[in-house]
């Protein structure tokens, strides 16, 4: 698909191109000015050359960070981290399980039953 893609712009822009020796001529030295102007516009606007290399080392650095974040975010996949692995009891100061508190026997029969139930089945006929 590439390739068809490559062969229609290349054809697109040979079919443009002039053939008289004037007019090519004419195209050469516009495209010999036009690449001047581009390659000196720092000289002609230092200001906005300057505010555009500010705004340039800004895209970078956001663009590190957000690679370095990938790649992290990457790398880091697969792999629990330190604090979720299961500790033996005693590893840590402070960080012994708790038992559970004895039944203190406060619920009644009642509080024990379902509060709700479908209906019975009717068996036989």
């Amino acid at each position: 698909m590439f390739l068809i893609r490559l062969a229609f712009w290349v054809g697109l822009i040979v079919l443009l191109l002039p053939t008289d020796e004037h007019q090519q001529a004419r195209l050469y030295g516009a495209a010999v000015a036009a690449v001047e102007r581009v390659t000196t516009f720092c000289d002609r606007n230092p200001r906005t050359c300057a505010a555009g290399a500010d705004v340039w080392a800004s895209f970078v650095k956001k663009a590190e960070f957000g690679a370095r974040m990938a790649f992290d975010l990457i790398s880091s996949r697969g792999r629990p981290d330190e604090e979720a692995r299961p500790q033996p009891a005693g590893a840590r100061p402070g960080m012994e399980p708790r038992p559970y508190p004895p039944s203190r026997g406060t619920l009644t029969p009642a509080d024990l039953t379902p509060a709700w139930r479908g209906q019975t089945q009717r068996t036989g006929t």
